[in-house]
């Protein structure tokens, strides 16, 4: 393989996105470069930064090496409130990422990150701040978007039936503040949870079919103070109907229990939404752009919150579910 030196070598999801894999991979020949990446989140207790640095070498080889791609000490790192002057000062802390593309920082080895658990000011911007050894310094900003929450549902309860007029085909969510500083791209996706047990098996087993409902800007999703994607209730049916697991694993006389349906809405600001929107270029006369908003280093800090909330199916959809595809043993229990 081609001797590269390798600036880039870890992965935005999701996360960031729920529903898609955005990898972050950037070579490029020459010196060393800071590489950062940071998901700020006003809704977390800890925020984590992680930082790393480029290395030359075979990528085959050297690319899991833990000490080519990190420091051999610990940088000062800061963000600092640029609304209120004031100075967080991040910790360091090891810790072991599993595989897993659908959340961030993942990397399948011990890891160092640097962290804070004061709670970030939505609406606020910060400046992220790192000082090398030698004194260079590695520099971002970002404004953190603002926390929502989800409109009133009637007792909430979720239904899949067209007939249903309690606004059933929509997911609705809204922000408190009229000067709350509002995310650039929106996702909801939701989860059917359900219990499965197997004819002749002692052991229940726990799934969840994934249904995208939707995405947009915020000028695409707001009406009358809420934002807002719409559904096709009916379609959950469909969906059940594709799903891997009832496909390939509906033995007869399966026995399948209802769980909760859960939504979950991901915002992202708008450095995300700059560099989903620069690599997902379809241009035929360039390769696809490469985005970092890193002062003298490389990589990318952005803003992002996450709502999740649990909805019980309502009788009527478990009803049909259970009398109509008898096939995939969903047991009605009124």
């Amino acid at each position: 393989m081609k001797r590269l030196h390798i600036i880039f070598l870890f992965f935005i999801t999701a996360l960031v996105f729920q529903s898609c894999s955005t990898d972050v991979d950037l070579f490029a020949d020459g010196e060393e470069y800071t590489i950062v990446y940071a998901m700020l989140n006003p809704g977390l207790d800890t925020n984590y930064v992680k930082i790393t640095k480029s290395f030359t070498g075979n990528a085959n080889e050297n690319a899991l090496n833990y000490d080519l791609s990190n420091y051999d000490y610990k940088l000062d790192v800061r963000l600092v409130n640029k609304r209120h002057n004031d100075t967080i000062i991040l910790d360091t802390v090891s810790v072991y990422k599993p595989y897993d593309p659908n959340t961030p920082f993942y990397s399948d080895c011990q890891q160092l990150y640097y962290y804070t658990t004061h709670k970030l000011q939505d609406g606020d911007t910060y400046q992220l701040i790192i000082k090398k050894r030698d004194g260079t310094i590695i520099s971002s900003e970002v404004k953190i978007i603002s926390e929502f929450v989800f409109a009133s549902y009637i007792n909430n309860t979720i239904s899949f039936e067209s007939n249903v007029s309690n606004q059933s085909n929509q997911i609705r969510w809204r922000y408190d503040d009229i000067s709350a500083t509002h995310a650039a791209y929106y996702e909801a996706i939701g989860y059917f949870h359900y219990k499965q047990l197997n004819p002749g098996s002692t052991d229940t087993m726990y799934y969840s079919m994934k249904w995208n409902m939707g995405t947009g800007t915020y000028e695409e999703l707001i009406t009358d103070m809420y934002l807002h994607t719409t559904h096709i209730p009916s379609d959950f049916y469909s969906q059940l109907n594709s799903d891997v697991n009832i496909i390939n694993n509906s033995p007869q006389g399966v026995k399948r229990y209802f769980g909760n349906f859960e939504v979950v809405i991901t915002a992202v600001g708008e450095e995300l939404y700059d560099y989903m929107l620069a690599n997902n270029s379809s241009s035929a006369i360039q390769d696809t752009p490469e985005y970092s908003n890193i002062e003298n280093g490389i990589g990318l800090m952005s803003s992002r919150f996450i709502l999740s909330k649990n909805f019980t199916i309502n009788q009527l959809t478990r009803k049909n579910l259970s009398n109509n595809y008898p096939e995939w043993g969903f047991v009605y229990e009124p």
